[in-house]
C-alpha cells in the first residue's frame, strides 16, 4: 500500500489552491485528477469575473471571502502576470422599484466592506454609458475579469515547484477511515491503494459523492449538494456601450 503525506482530490481552481497552500507550508501534495487535465469542469465554465462582494448576506463567508480575495487575487495576477483587466461594472436602477434595491445594495456594500464604490445620478451614469435608459446606478471600479486557465496553471506551477505531483484520469473510486488516516482506492490506468495521512476533498459538483464513498466518514458533516446553472447571452447586434471607465468627476 502507498502512503501519502496529503491528497487534494480534484484539479479545479479550488484544488489547486489548496494544494499551493499546503505545498508552501511544507506538506508532500499529491492531487488526484478524474480528468485528463486541470480546470475540465465548473473552472473552465464560468464568467471569468472578479467580484466586488456587495451581494452576499451579512456575515456570510463569501461576503468575507469575496472582499478579502479580490484583493489577493488582482495581487496575485500581478505577480505572477496573469492576464487580467478591472473594468468595472454598472449596477444600474431603470425604475423608481430597482433605485429602492440599488439604495439597499449599496447598504450592504458598506456592511461587506467593499473597498469602492461610488452611486451614481442619472446623468452621471449616462456620462459613462449615454445608451443606457436608467435613473441611477452603483460604479464598482474593482470588478474585473482575468484568464481562468492562466490562474489555474499559475497555481499549479506554484505547487509543483514546492514539490506536489499531480495524478490526471485517477478517479478516488472509494474510501475508508483507519487509524492511520484515509485508506483511498484509486482508479485509472494503474489502480493503486493509498494510506493518506490527509484527504482534502475539491471534488466540486462530486465532492458530496466522494465523501460518501469512504467509509467510517462521520455523513452527519457532509452538506448537501445544491446544483444550479448558470445561463449565458449573446447580443447579435453592435455592442451600443463603451466600456467602463471612472466617473467624469473624478478626472
Amino acid at each position: 500500500m502507498e502512503k501519502l503525506d496529503c491528497v487534494v482530490i480534484g484539479a479545479g481552481v479550488i484544488g489547486l489552491a489548496v494544494a499551493r497552500a499546503m505545498s508552501l507550508e511544507g506538506r508532500e501534495v499529491v492531487i488526484l485528477e478524474k480528468t485528463e487535465g486541470i480546470g475540465n469542469h465548473a473552472s473552465s465554465r464560468n464568467s471569468e469575473v472578479i467580484h466586488a462582494g456587495m451581494y452576499y448576506p451579512t456575515g456570510s463567508l463569501k461576503a468575507a471571502f469575496c472582499v478579502a480575495g479580490g484583493t489577493e487575487l488582482y495581487r496575485y495576477c500581478e505577480k505572477k502576470r496573469i492576464r487580467h483587466r478591472k473594468i468595472g461594472k454598472l449596477i444600474v436602477a431603470k425604475t423608481d422599484a430597482d433605485l429602492s434595491r440599488l439604495r439597499d445594495l449599496e447598504r450592504q456594500a458598506r456592511i461587506n466592506g467593499v473597498l469602492e464604490f461610488e452611486m451614481l445620478g442619472r446623468s452621471e451614469t449616462l456620462a459613462l454609458e449615454p445608451a443606457l435608459d436608467v435613473k441611477a446606478s452603483m460604479f464598482s471600479p474593482r470588478t474585473g475579469i482575468l484568464d481562468s486557465h492562466g490562474l489555474l496553471e499559475a497555481l499549479l506551477k506554484d505547487s509543483e515547484e514546492k514539490g506536489a505531483m499531480i495524478v490526471l484520469e485517477s478517479p478516488v473510486e472509494r474510501g475508508r477511515v483507519s487509524d492511520g488516516g484515509i485508506v483511498l482506492e484509486i482508479g485509472g490506468h494503474e489502480p493503486i491503494e493509498a494510506l493518506c495521512r490527509t484527504v482534502i476533498n475539491c471534488a466540486g459538483a462530486d465532492a458530496e459523492k466522494v465523501a460518501r464513498s469512504i467509509e467510517g466518514f462521520p455523513t452527519a458533516l457532509i452538506p448537501k449538494t445544491w446544483l444550479c446553472k448558470g445561463t449565458y447571452f449573446s447580443y447579435p447586434g453592435p455592442i451600443p456601450f463603451q466600456g467602463s471607465s471612472t466617473p467624469s468627476r473624478k478626472e
